[in-house]
């Protein structure tokens, strides 16, 4: 426990003053290595990490982006060669046409005042009024190519189902359904992986709050990776996080916590629609913009 929960402060913060940017590419040999360590021993070494590590999240000098690997592709279900070919054909795409169509969006969000979700197990209100919208086009993720912001923190009511599966410190959690009152998760279930969802939910009191809400605008990626760089950016579909929201101007909010854990949700399904002030944006997966 104490070799978990030691984060050498100084070296921390020196190794991010030192740098004068930060690209990070991931290469995962194991997507499953934290999966036997208790959930919530990771939640306690995310609320000592996260406060040193946010100069560096809260800033404009840093790109991540995933090499394709043999762990990589076994958790998508593919061969290591149909990997690649998906991994370019998703990341080298026209990010000046992504920028147009995103700025678009953008402008829709930023005047809007309500977001209404309809799907599977799904009727959410989520209330923007006065809030922002980032587009993304390739600045910060690799690949790229979604439009959020920040709800505003007591403005979230109803329930949502997530089609997608995610990774929870290594642990998969599927099918999971939420139920949101004033903004805070009342009620959390998941058919796989229930017990690691409600540890993140109570890592602290900003964990039951949505610190994003996004559109995912990416076609030229259309499956599940079981990989959140890829998940959430998945043309047609919309994501949450729970917790943390960014602090910049556009896309920020006022919600803390220590976890910011994005969770996929598909519209392309029949009878999906979201509609912003009443006017549909998305439906069935196509962007009606």
């Amino acid at each position: 426990d104490w070799q978990l929960l030691h984060i050498p402060e100084e070296v921390v913060k020196a190794k991010i003053s030192w740098a004068d940017a930060y690209v990070r590419i991931v290469a995962d040999d194991n997507l499953r290595s934290l999966s036997e360590i208790d959930p919530a021993r990771m939640t306690e070494r995310s609320k000592l990490i996260r406060p040193l590590m946010d100069p560096m999240i809260d800033s404009d000098r840093w790109i991540l982006t995933y090499y394709p690997t043999d762990a990589m592709a076994q958790e998508a279900g593919m061969s290591l060669s149909s990997l690649r070919d998906f991994y370019f054909e998703s990341v080298l795409v026209d990010y000046k046409k992504m920028e147009r169509e995103l700025k678009s969006l953008e402008k829709i969000m930023d005047q809007g005042s309500d977001i209404h979700v309809v799907g599977r197990m799904t009727d959410l209100r989520v209330n923007i009024k006065g809030r922002l919208a980032q587009a993304c086009f390739g600045e910060r993720n690799i690949p790229d190519g979604e439009c959020f912001l920040a709800p505003v923190t007591d403005g979230v009511n109803g329930e949502v189902y997530f089609e997608l599966p995610t990774l929870a410190y290594g642990h998969e959690v599927s099918g999971i359904h939420l139920e949101f009152r004033d903004g805070r998760v009342i009620n959390a279930k998941a058919e796989k992986g229930e017990e690691a969802l409600l540890k993140m939910l109570e890592t602290d009191p900003g964990a039951r709050t949505l610190g994003e809400f996004a559109i995912g605008a990416n076609f030229k990626i259309n499956r599940g990776m079981l990989n959140t760089l890829f998940d959430e950016k998945i043309g047609g579909t919309i994501h949450m996080a729970l917790g943390r929201a960014y602090k910049e101007k556009r896309g920020g909010g006022e919600n803390e916590s220590a976890i910011h854990w994005d969770i996929v949700k598909d519209m392309r399904t029949p009878g999906s629609v979201l509609t912003i002030d009443g006017v549909e944006v998305l439906k069935e997966g196509k962007l009606l913009i």
